[in-house]
């Protein structure tokens, strides 16, 4: 009688105690009665997993499906709790910007990870949009060089590129036109560090 290979062999996955204590990790229990109510089981089912070494499988995919946390980890102990976890950044204010000024026009999410990638943190960074955009301005980039920025010419807002010239002179670009002024001229409040343009 011959015994077939497995090309996917099987792992060694947790079980017992040591397969709660990963479950108790990624849902932030203490103790097992607190897990036992967070997934709706009886307590004994506990104490039957320990005495028997069992492995719930399809806590497994619960808690990864409602949390995200790692399969590797809750199965095999293996990385961490989330390894792919990212934290939301709730309650952006967003601006319209309409007629030369910025009206609040709700709230936007996005994750620390994306924002961290531009440079951009919560507390120095301003959401514009218009009917063409989204801007993400960075509020300390406020020494023009090349590149979109948020101004304030005379009291009236807008978004434009900018090119630095030599002369402590700035080239600033409105639709298909330019202009030249100087670098005292307008107030620089922004770089736009990343947009999400509609299509």
């Amino acid at each position: 009688m011959t015994t077939l290979q497995a090309e996917i062999p099987a792992f060694s996955y947790l079980s017992g105690k040591e397969f709660t204590e990963k479950l108790r990790n990624v849902t932030e229990t203490t103790t097992n009665y607190q897990l036992a109510d967070k997934f709706g089981i009886p307590r004994s089912t506990i104490q039957t997993w320990h005495s028997h070494d069992r492995t719930a499988f399809e806590l497994i995919v619960r808690t990864h499906l409602a949390t995200g946390a790692s399969v590797r980890y809750m199965a095999l102990g293996e990385g961490e709790p989330f390894e792919c976890k990212v934290d939301p950044v709730e309650g952006l204010q967003t601006h319209r910007l309409v007629d030369g000024a910025l009206i609040k026009a709700g709230k936007v999410s996005l994750d620390l990870s994306t924002l961290d990638r531009f440079g951009l943190k919560p507390s120095i960074t301003k959401v514009i949009e218009d009917d063409a955009a989204i801007y993400y301005v960075n509020t300390e980039s406020t020494n023009p060089t090349s590149g979109k920025y948020l101004i304030d010419i005379d009291g009236q807002l807008s978004i434009n590129f900018i090119q630095r010239l030599p002369g402590q002179k700035l080239s600033i670009n409105i639709g298909d036109n330019s202009f030249e002024a100087s670098v005292d001229d307008i107030q620089v409040l922004g770089r736009v560090a990343m947009t999400m343009s509609k299509e």
